[in-house]
């Protein structure tokens, strides 16, 4: 790897390479640009991409802005950072998605929970007294607006405040209803929504399930939130301002986090681009405890972990006695970050940690398999650092990455729907033992790497093209605004059928009276030859 340079600390190559990249190779902007990024989701692993993103403006010179949940320390004159951190505790005290799993909530009631915790931080966030400051200032400029780009409307709303353009941006793949605004393509069978169980083909009552769910999203899910979203826009920035459907298809440029190389494909149009793994850096050194606890390990190591979304300290006893189960009787030393104490009874070959540097731990030569949730910045960073995955997917689109492993070959999963203790175990053990995995891992791993460009980099310069032109208009895909009728054509087809009924009916009527007439004809000419016989017999 380009970074592995004898005497030389990693994180300090990575950062000289960086800024080496993108003050050389990129076109240079007279003055550093005013950016104003905006990232309300109370996320820890969504958050880290945005972070990496901002770290590369920061390097190219601009002045920045940052709203965010996660605000990092930073004393560059350039960087003015608007703690949101406190969302966490609104999600903490209303939203527990392992205890609503394990209560075997589908996932429409699991929305209407989430929906519900989504308007309370949005409020919060947007009564930052420093947020006000910034809407109701006369004299505040931005070149530029970056947005979490899901459906967090009323933070849309700065970007026509300033009269600037607007760069959406997602930490996964977007929602279908984002990829649609822009113009790229949506379909609900070829691309379902990230809340269904199954990814691709699709049997014919999944692709109805596909349909209702998307009418249901479409007519009832996004009115109900708009309507409210535009009372925060209204209550916020005044009655002038335009409202969340339309200001969902002010987007000048989508920035997709999602690898096609790991199947998220699908046609973009040119203000939109793919790129995923960009939270991914160099392997640092591990704590000396941890590093030597990896080393003396003879079988090599199970790493578990449930990430940052997913609170393991909310699993039942059941599902805790079924994990404690299968890592005891497994020949590997098994690392679990845990959030909780948990009595291990003697157990030898488990180690629990309510913190770890898992992009590190995942270098060591010595982890066989990571079993996780199925989070995409995880799965990005075991494909990375070439590890094998057991997927245990809770929700949203946790079970799309569970079916991109099993299809990419680089591990196996197990809905916790039917996990159980030989089912796990068995995965585990297969995963560890067959070289394939490890060999499919490796080779995925190469495939994201081969570009002409580090993601970052990439973000980077799309940021400062939207920048130099003031938008992206000349890129804009004008049928996206189309009506859903006629972009589909469904108008034609309609008045078509209705002409054809017209027709249709038209002939059944002719024919009808032709058929009557012919009918009074014959009986006519047969009533004439009775009359006719009657008079010659006569």
């Amino acid at each position: 790897m380009w970074w592995n340079v004898k005497g030389v600390r990693p994180g300090w190559v990575a950062g000289v390479f960086l800024v080496m990249v993108l003050a050389v190779q990129m076109p240079a902007l007279a003055d550093g640009a005013r950016v104003l990024a905006i990232f309300p989701s109370p996320a820890r692993s969504h958050q880290i991409v945005y972070r990496a993103f901002m770290k590369g403006l920061i390097a190219r010179g601009h002045e920045l802005t940052i709203m965010t949940t996660d605000p990092f320390a930073t004393d560059h004159p350039n960087v003015t950072v608007i703690d949101w951190s406190y969302a966490y505790r609104i999600v903490e005290e209303n939203l527990d998605v392992v205890d609503m799993k394990q209560r075997n909530m589908n996932f429409y009631q699991i929305a209407v929970q989430l929906r519900k915790v989504t308007r309370l931080f949005l409020e919060a966030e947007l009564a930052h007294p420093d947020v006000q400051g910034l809407i109701h200032s006369r004299d505040a400029h931005f070149d530029v607006v970056i947005v979490e780009y899901y459906q967090f409307t009323p933070m849309y709303a700065f970007a026509e405040l300033f009269q600037a353009p607007m760069i959406g941006i997602s930490s996964i793949d977007s929602m279908g209803m984002c990829h649609e605004a822009i113009g790229n393509v949506m379909n609900v069978v070829a691309h379902p929504e990230m809340n269904h169980k199954f990814t691709h083909d699709l049997n014919f009552f999944q692709r109805v399930e596909a349909v209702i769910s998307n009418l249901l999203i479409q007519f009832h899910i996004l009115p109900t939130d708009f309507a409210v979203f535009d009372r925060m826009i209204e209550q916020n920035f005044g009655s002038n301002m335009t409202r969340s459907w339309d200001l969902m298809r002010r987007v000048d440029f989508l920035m997709v986090n999602a690898e096609p190389s790991l199947g998220y494909v699908r046609p973009i149009v040119p203000n939109s681009i793919q790129l995923g793994f960009m939270h991914i850096e160099p392997p640092k050194a591990l704590p000396a405890e941890l590093q030597a606890y990896l080393d003396r390990s003879v079988h090599g190591v199970v790493y578990f972990s449930l990430g940052t979304l997913i609170r393991s300290d909310s699993l039942n006893q059941r599902n805790l006695n079924l994990f404690l189960a299968v890592f005891k009787s497994l020949k590997y030393d098994v690392l679990w970050k845990h959030d909780a104490d948990l009595d291990l009874n003697g157990t030898t070959n488990i180690r629990m940690e309510r913190w770890v540097p898992q992009q590190d731990v995942l270098a060591h030569p010595k982890v066989r398999v990571f079993v996780m949730q199925g989070g995409q910045q995880s799965m990005e960073e075991a494909i990375d650092r070439h590890v094998p995955l057991v997927v245990i997917p809770f929700n949203f689109d946790q079970f799309g990455n569970a079916d991109k492993v099993v299809e990419r070959g680089i591990g196996r999963s197990v809905w916790m729907e039917r996990l159980s203790v030989e089912a796990l175990r068995d995965s585990i053990n297969e995963v560890a033992s067959n070289k394939r995995y490890k060999r499919n891992a490796i080779r995925l791993g190469q495939l994201v790497r081969d570009q002409p460009m580090r993601p970052v980099e990439k973000a980077v310069w799309w940021t400062e093209y939207v920048i130099r032109h003031g938008g992206a208009d000349h890129y804009r895909y004008a049928p996206a605004h189309m009506s859903f009728w006629v972009y589909h054509y469904y108008d034609v087809f309609g008045v078509a059928l209705a002409l054809l009924a017209a027709i249709l009916t038209g002939l059944y009527f002719i024919s009808r009276r032709t058929l009557r007439w012919i009918g009074k004809s014959i009986n006519s000419l047969g009533q004439g030859h009775v009359r006719f016989a009657k008079e010659k017999a006569q």
